[in-house]
């Protein structure tokens, strides 16, 4: 054996101690706030229109928030409501809940229209319908 083992003892521990300020930089966590690289979009202004077979009272909602709703005594009009929401390309989803004075088989049509585009759908039921409808630009 050379030399005294305490001494390579000591000299082991010096030489673990070096390494042990290298090691916690290299490993601690830094707080970082990350930035949202996209912008937000711009609302576009968005035409609903609503037409039915009977009179009814209706509700449009979207995210979660109701945007429109009120009632239609009229079969042969079309109302029509103006929104400025975001229109991403992959479309939007309206939740509608529609109902009619009758209890026969009804409509409601809704139209969404949005840079001259005009999309259409349509809901039927008895008495009542709840769905929720897609619109997506082509």
């Amino acid at each position: 054996m050379r030399g005294s083992p305490l001494i390579q003892a000591a000299l082991v521990i010096v030489g673990l101690l070096l390494l042990l300020f290298p090691l916690h930089s290299l490993t601690q966590r830094h707080a970082t706030i990350a930035t949202p690289t996209v912008a937000p979009r711009p609302a576009k202004r968005v035409q609903l229109s609503l037409r039915t077979t009977a009179p009814c009272r209706f509700q449009v909602s979207y995210l979660g928030k109701v945007v429109w709703e009120g009632t239609d005594d009229s079969t042969d009009q079309e109302i029509t409501k103006d929104l400025d929401i975001d229109f991403p390309k992959e479309g939007i989803d309206l939740a509608m809940d529609v109902t009619w004075e009758t209890k026969g088989l009804a409509a409601a049509e809704i139209s969404v229209t949005v840079d001259g585009s005009e999309m259409h759908k349509t809901l039927w039921g008895q008495g009542s319908a709840s769905d929720v409808v897609t619109f997506t630009k082509d």
